[in-house]
């Protein structure tokens, strides 16, 4: 709420800032606006409302703020339009305040100072009311529950992500999991049969996190020689159920498979199971119709096969295996309870570390979950933003009005607590959360960039790159154990996060009822309010109310617009953008669509602009006027292989542009692009000569097809380039990579993570090259020297991988004491390698081992003294070298034995790809955990 006030002072202030000639005459007015407006966002922040939140009147006053608030913004905005459009040949090349006066001018002044005075009168009633809904509101502050810490300090020290992923809350899980252990690998005769093991329970009682520690313990696994996860969901599409099976199951691609039939897939994933002795989970299942649908891929072969199905549903797990009675996940008891809020509540994490005195509170405020894992997870995340104080937990205690119900309802006011009390910066942040699909892994990247484009992130104190105030807004988000981490990057930082589904629910009942986003499917179209600010869709079917609003001036407030994965009636979208000219983000990932409408520009408040995974084949030649651009986004629409000229005339706004070996026609001015951060992958062309060096913001690079002169020209620029830690050097047509990438020189040691794909002459010494290197890549290189010789000795380096043909001798070996920080070793494809030696003291800190399609004769001697190691891949070996791997009796078992976690997939069980030539057996080992679609 205070977010929605705070962004429309802040646009009114920065239009006051230009010192537009233009305004002279409603100045004065605009200015008595911005400080009336300032005095309501000054009483929400000094003010608990929602500690009112069953006050009617309250709420009222809420609504009426929020929405004069938009009004603001819009009015503001308008006036901006109104400005740029009266003066076109200024919008470029000249700043505001230079504007000519126009013979429209008059009419224009009119019209806004009307907008601004009824826009003014109202804040000022509003004002006025605010006795009527809080009485002396302001007057004191008395209140037990406000937040003193709600305004994001003025400058922030960078908080340093964890490497790892957060562990898995599985407190008084043990006994759940033994049962459910022999339930799944007993020996009993009788359990031949392949049964069907479901756990139910209700919502936030831990059905998934249990299941996802059945499914990574490395001893369940090695008792199954095929593993499967699937996440069905409430509204599964069977087509796309039978697509993910195919693809974790027999390694196949999406783009094979969507050629299939439903026949063809049924067959093939069949034919492959009935050799397995197969482990399938089928998390989220809710309909006896979806257990139908899959069964009859899941073949019976008499051989202990199991399915593991979660569900709230109990007469869903007796429908799938009347033989095996549901396992009933119940509540937490006391003690575990109290030992899981006091892992997340308490900084030491550890229950005897409670302050005494606060034990009794602590312990009243946990009964009130009684014992559900959500909301314990929920209420310690709120209790560790306050206090650590007797006096602020018996405020909390007190104050909140969450006696928990009966059934799924019990957690809501729980949930809703810990929302209101976030602070009141990144609650938009949250609700933003509604705008995907039930169960969706989110790209944090891609999330945060829209959140900037919203105007939601804003600069702290000095801290002037927006991406990381994101950041640490998303990690606040995770503290406050609102959001999940389901992937990190290699650095730290949150890849991949996804919304617990009762979260989401609270998230999508808030923002509709704010008018904060209109969520469009098959079972609330009729139910929009009037004027949405944000629309989401979320099924093929919803997209025919497109149609209804284009006929209405509904989309008149229209600040955003996302469709993800939308197959149907793209036509109606296409025509959908010409009237909506407040636009600020458009998101229509993975839609058919297949063209933009050629007057594209005229959004010339666009911000975002995502085109990810469309049919589109080009961009219209008006996107150059889009210049508060900040996002370009068409990575994977294969048919944009080239960008228009125009695309140089974005100049200063534009700060990602992401595709998938594109062009851009023309060449770049000197003031093209100074903001730019991101550019991948582009091909390599005439313009790395002229343009790249004034891209001094850059800070991740990926360009392909590098040939001739261009080459020299991008190691010139390599050099100027003082931000860039992230590069992607593709080689052209002579296949060649210079050396010298690798030299300090090039990179004035900043560079982080470098990815090759070319032959390389050969490796500079290591005292060349830059010590920052934390993650590397090498594909086709064909190096002939042994590489970790040399690449062991970089002291920062922890992620190393090695692909197709990037070694083409027949040893290597790692020496001892070297790469002393290295977490992840992939060899992939290394066709020559006959033998690998691992010396004393090597690899101390490795934790995944992954080995694909390498003519290795055996593991080395050394990989014991490995311990750390926690995860193993084999994949695509020759039988020989698997035969050596068997537990007990393998010749090379006691090699690995330690390892908790080891996949192998050997050579005869791998598919190749018909349409890359690949393998494509790694893709099912992904961390992500059900279908794999990220949003965002």
């Amino acid at each position: 709420m205070e977010t929605i006030v705070s962004l429309a002072v802040t646009k009114l202030a920065d239009l006051l800032a230009q010192e537009v000639g233009f305004l002279k005459g409603v100045d004065d007015e605009l200015r008595s606006l911005h400080d009336l407006l300032q005095w309501i966002e000054a009483l929400l922040k000094d003010t608990d409302i929602h500690s009112n939140k069953d006050d009617e009147r309250a709420k009222l006053w809420v609504n009426q703020v929020r929405d004069l608030a938009h009004d603001s913004r819009t009015s503001s905005t308008t006036m901006s339009s109104k400005c740029i459009n009266t003066s076109p040949s200024a919008v470029t090349s000249l700043p505001l305040r230079t504007f000519v006066v126009l013979p429209s001018k008059l009419v224009i002044l009119h019209e806004l100072h009307n907008n601004i005075g009824k826009v003014k009168g109202r804040a000022q009633e509003i004002y006025n009311n605010r006795t009527f809904a809080y009485g002396s509101i302001g007057a004191t502050s008395s209140d037990p529950f406000a937040n003193k810490e709600r305004q994001p300090p003025p400058l922030m020290s960078r908080r340093p992500s964890p490497v790892l992923e957060e562990e898995v809350d599985v407190l008084g899980f043990d006994a759940h999991f033994q049962s459910l252990a022999r339930m799944l690998i007993g020996d009993d005769v009788n359990q031949l049969r392949r049964a069907v093991v479901s756990i139910t329970g209700m919502g936030g009682a831990g059905k998934t996190t249990l299941a996802k520690k059945i499914f990574s313990d490395s001893g369940i696994r090695r008792h199954f020689t095929c593993h499967a996860w699937i996440w069905v969901s409430q509204k599964y599409r069977p087509r796309e159920v039978l697509e993910t099976i195919a693809k974790d199951v027999i390694s196949m691609p999406k783009k094979e498979s969507k050629y299939r039939s439903d026949k063809e897939l049924n067959q093939e994933v069949i034919k492959y199971l009935k050799e397995k002795k197969y482990l399938v989970i089928l998390d989220d299942v809710w309909s006896k119709r979806a257990w139908d649908s899959i069964k009859e891929v899941l073949p019976d072969m008499m051989n202990g096969s199991r399915v593991l199905l979660t569900t709230r549903n109990q007469d869903v797990a007796l429908y799938a295996d009347r033989q095996s009675p549901p396992y009933d996940l119940r509540f937490l008891g006391e003690e575990d309870s109290w030992r899981l809020f006091c892992r997340k509540a308490i900084p030491t994490k550890c229950s005897n570390d409670c302050p005494p005195d606060l034990e009794d509170i602590g312990r009243k405020m946990v009964a009130k979950c009684c014992g559900l894992p959500l909301a314990i997870i929920v209420l310690g995340g709120l209790v560790l933003t306050k206090r650590q104080s007797k006096e602020e937990w018996k405020k909390m205690l007190k104050s909140a009005n969450w006696q928990l119900r009966q059934g799924e309802e019990q957690i809501s006011e729980m949930l809703a607590l810990s929302y209101h009390h976030l602070p009141y910066y990144i609650k938009p942040c949250f609700l933003y959360f509604s705008i995907f699909p039930k169960g969706s892994l989110i790209s944090a990247k891609r999330l945060m960039r829209i959140w900037i484009a919203e105007g939601f992130i804003q600069p702290r104190g000095q801290e002037t790159i927006l991406e990381e105030v994101a950041e640490d807004y998303l990690e606040e988000l995770v503290h406050w154990s609102m959001i999940q981490v389901v992937e990190r990057h290699d650095h730290g930082g949150i890849k991949i996060c996804q919304i617990h589904e009762l979260l989401h629910d609270l998230s999508i009942s808030l923002a509709q009822g704010m008018n904060f986003m209109h969520i469009s499917s098959n079972d609330n179209e009729k139910n929009i309010l009037h004027k949405p600010r944000r629309l989401a869709f979320h099924d093929d079917k919803s997209t025919s109310f497109i149609a209804q609003l284009k006929s209405t001036d509904s989309t008149s407030r229209l600040r955003t617009i996302t469709l993800i994965s939308i197959y149907k009636r793209t036509s109606e979208l296409e025509k959908f953008f010409h009237n909506i000219k407040l636009l600020r983000v458009i998101n229509i990932q993975g839609t058919r669509i297949k063209s933009l409408p050629n007057d594209i520009g005229k959004l010339i408040h666009l911000r975002y602009l995502g085109l990810r995974c469309t049919d589109i084949r080009e961009l219209p030649s008006s996107i150059g006027k889009l210049t508060n651009l900040q996002t370009l986004d068409v990575k994977n629409s294969m048919y944009i292989s080239e960008l228009p000229s125009q695309v140089w005339k974005m100049q200063r706004n534009l700060r990602h542009l992401e595709g998938t070996g594109f062009s851009i026609k023309g060449q770049p001015s000197t003031e093209s692009l100074p903001n730019l951060q991101t550019l991948s992958s582009a091909k390599g062309d005439t313009w790395l000569e002229n343009g790249l060096q004034k891209m001094t913001s850059l800070r991740k690079l990926g360009v392909h097809g590098v040939t001739g002169t261009c080459k020299v020209a991008l190691l010139d620029c390599l050099s100027k380039l003082d931000n860039l830690n992230k590069l992607a050097w593709k080689a052209g047509q002579d296949g060649m990579v210079p050396s010298s990438i690798l030299s300090t020189s090039q990179h004035k040691n900043k560079l982080q993570v470098l990815y090759l794909h070319g032959r390389l002459e050969g490796l500079p010494d290591v005292t060349c090259m830059p010590a920052s290197l934390t993650k590397l890549t090498f594909e086709l290189t064909m190096l002939r020297e042994d590489p970790l010789l040399k690449l062991g000795k970089l002291d920062n380096l922890q992620v190393l991988r090695l692909r197709h043909h990037a070694f083409v001798g027949r040893e290597m070996i790692c020496s001892e004491k070297g790469f002393p920080q290295l977490k992840v070793l992939e060899l992939n494809s290394l066709l020559e390698l006959k033998l690998w030696s691992i010396e004393d003291e090597a690899m101390p800190k490795l934790r995944e081992l992954e080995i694909e399609t390498c003519p290795l004769r055996m593991l080395p001697q050394g990989l014991p003294k490995v311990t750390s190691l926690q995860e193993l891949k084999v994949i695509g070996m020759n039988d020989n070298f698997c035969k050596r791997l068997r537990p007990n009796d393998g010749e090379d078992w006691e090699k690995i034995k330690h390892i908790p976690s080891v996949a192998i997939i050997p050579a005869r069980s791998v598919k190749m790809s018909p349409l890359s030539g690949k393998v494509t057996a790694r893709k099912r080992f992904s961390k992500n955990i059900g279908i794999k679609t990220i949003f965002g």
